[in-house]
């Protein structure tokens, strides 16, 4: 369900911002800093879709009527006896109960004589001519009343697109989890919380139980707004199963379910009412209703091709079939059905060599978890790009190991990318040694990683991943880290459909050495070099003749802009491969107190042809030393004490 009185929204030249306090801050621009994830979101959430509201500005005038009508933070009786105007009086009652209190009787005047108010509501019950009697339909087969259909007006405006900025999702709104309850599938391919039947069928069913659990509709639909638990905990603790009551009571139930019910109960008897509010057909034009039939769909199909070839409002088939939320049928064996407009259903027969021409230039492809879209694409000759385009991908955290998307067939994309493979990863991780029995296996990290994916690949506890790459618990993992995995011998990569590197597929070195830098530069056609201060030397002398900055120099070694280098000092310089000119040997990398161990025969030099293979020593001390990694038991991540 929507959150209740979201911050304002402004149109600006670069999206959407919201004010938060004296802040007018540009919500497009936060979603990219925090890498596409909500607000809060904790290290297992890849990514999350946003806020997509088209009704917004009316449903934050009528939060802006709310604070002004019914001040937060006021409590008292607000029960009226009888209708304060003849009017109301003679409204006929719709087939909820009907209570008569101060904020009922605010919202029909909002409704019937404010500007805004007699806007909105003439807005929404023109929507409502395409969905609201079609849903009124399914609350009356499942035994409901009918009047209930306008819990999807206060929620979405009837429009099955929408989207909160918590997840709620559809006309209804659902949280993923009570959509899961009430036999909602949700997907890669398809949200049925957007379908406008299914949802209202369980929005029945859910609103059915509510009231079974607490006896009555107001309860009912305080439920529905703030969660069943929060309304058995206020009953409890305030001793009274009276919805009016517990709006008035001090700590009682949240200020916008106070507002919900009688905002329901005021869009009920609008329904019931139209004449008395203005909004009856012959003045606000209602939408036709949908009327439609179902085809089934061969193959995996664009709805923007379908609509194309039966001569279809392309916005009105999305919206049709709004669960299926990557615009198209899902890559699937079985036939799909699609709901077309009534008098569309010839074309859709003439349709067929069009929709056959599109599926004999596709196929399918199962993803891999850690496979990357790039990869993918160099499969299949193709580019990401197109494969975003064909699956609807908003996001490569959405490509998430198990999911089919659509290719195109070999041969077929004029647009492929021709180019090879990446080198090999770099694996530079703390030197750790597998128990007997066991093996390292290495895992690079893509924007759909979380400890729980990894954890579940691996048969892993995160725990263990944290200590065996010293990585910070709190934090998330980002994309594009190299991990070693402790696994049995016996663990077979090709079997758990996923992408991981043995020690011979990647090129291994111990993280901060030497070895693990010079192999970072190689690849970007630098080396790791020193460079002997000479007197009237300073930074930005110094980074001019390597073609470093000040701050790449200071970054490098460790000191800030200001510091003013001694002359004899070695400074470390990173240079084109091919200009060494003027420099010496490096000295040890910072955190090392000496050259990397000499070869051995199981410490060949870390290169892409012959990787190093992890000593057989003993496991270091739990006492940190400057060449000991941070684990567990050494405590160097923030926050851990040693030991």
């Amino acid at each position: 369900m929507l959150s209740p009185a979201p911050p304002a929204f402004a149109a600006t030249g670069d999206g959407a911002t919201v004010q938060i306090g004296p802040l007018s801050v540009s919500e497009k621009r936060r979603r990219r800093v925090r890498g596409g994830r909500p607000d809060g979101a904790s290290v297992h959430v890849a990514w999350a879709p946003g806020a997509r509201d088209p009704g917004h500005a009316e449903r934050e005038a009528l939060a802006g009527f709310e604070r002004a009508a019914f001040p937060e933070g006021q409590r008292g009786k607000t029960i009226i006896d009888v209708p304060p105007e003849p009017w109301m009086a003679e409204l006929t009652l719709p087939d909820l109960p009907v209570r008569w209190n101060k904020k009922t009787v605010e919202y029909l005047r909002y409704f019937r004589d404010d500007p805004k108010g007699k806007a909105m509501i003439r807005g929404w019950m023109r929507r409502a001519g395409r969905y609201a009697d079609r849903m009124a339909t399914t609350l009356k087969r499942a035994e409901v009343p009918e009047s209930l259909v306008m819990v999807a007006m206060a929620e979405s405006g009837f429009n099955p697109t929408v989207r909160s900025r918590v997840g709620a999702a559809g006309a209804w709104q659902f949280m993923a989890g009570t959509g899961q309850v009430y036999g909602l599938t949700q997907s890669f391919w398809v949200d049925e919380r957007y379908d406008v039947e299914k949802s209202t069928l369980a929005a029945a069913l859910y609103l059915k139980d509510l009231r079974v659990r607490f006896g009555s509709w107001e309860l009912a639909l305080a439920a529905y707004n703030a969660g069943y638990g929060l309304v058995m905990t206020t009953i409890e603790r305030h001793n009274t199963n009276n919805y009016w009551s517990l709006c008035e009571i001090e700590s009682g139930l949240p200020y916008a379910t106070t507002n919900y019910v009688p905002k329901i109960v005021a869009a009920a008897l609008v329904r019931s009412n139209p004449e008395a509010f203005g909004v009856e057909p012959s003045k606000i034009d209602p939408l036709p209703a949908a009327d439609w039939v179902e085809v089934r769909v061969q193959r995996s199909t664009e709805l923007s091709t379908l609509a194309a070839a039966i001569g279809v409002d392309e916005d009105f088939l999305f919206e049709l079939n709004a669960q299926l939320v990557r615009g198209r049928t899902p890559p699937q064996d079985l036939p799909y059905v699609v709901r077309i407009p009534r008098d569309k259903a010839k074309a859709f027969a003439a349709a067929q060599p069009q929709l056959e021409a599109q599926w004999s230039r596709e196929s399918t492809h199962v993803v891999k978890t850690g496979e990357r879209l790039e990869s993918i694409a160099r499969q299949h000759k193709t580019t990401a790009r197109k494969l975003r385009a064909l699956n609807g991908i908003e996001d490569s955290a959405q490509v998430r190991g198990g999911v089919t998307l659509v290719v195109p067939r070999e041969g077929t994309d004029a647009h492929a990318d021709a180019s090879g493979a990446n080198a090999p990863p770099l694996a530079a991780v703390p030197d750790i040694t597998p128990p007997p029995g066991h093996r390292l296996v290495f895992f690079e990290t893509t924007r759909a990683s979380t400890p729980r994916t990894i954890e579940r690949a691996f048969d892993v506890a995160w725990p263990d991943v944290v200590r065996w790459n010293d990585l910070d618990p709190h934090a998330r993992v980002q994309d594009g880290q190299v991990l070693q995995l402790v696994v049995p011998s016996r663990f077979d990569v090709p079997s758990r459909n996923l992408v991981a590197y043995e020690m011979h597929d990647v090129e291994y070195a111990v993280r901060g050495s030497r070895q693990h830098l010079e192999a970072s530069l190689r690849r970007r056609g630098k080396v790791r070099r020193g460079y002997k201060v000479r007197s009237g030397d300073d930074l930005s002398k110094i980074g001019r003749r390597f073609d470093l900055t000040q701050g790449d120099l200071a970054r490098i070694n460790h000191f800030s802009r200001r510091h003013a280098p001694k002359p004899g000092s070695t400074l470390v310089v990173y240079v084109d491969a091919g200009k060494t000119g003027g420099t010496t040997k490096a000295p040890p990398p910072r955190g090392f107190d000496g050259p990397a161990p000499p070869p051995k025969a199981d410490r060949a030099p870390s290169t892409a042809q012959t990787p190093r293979v992890p000593s057989q020593r003993k496991p270091a001390a739990s006492k940190p030393t400057s060449r000991t990694p941070s684990t567990a038991a050494t405590a160097r991540v923030p926050g851990t004490k040693s030991r």
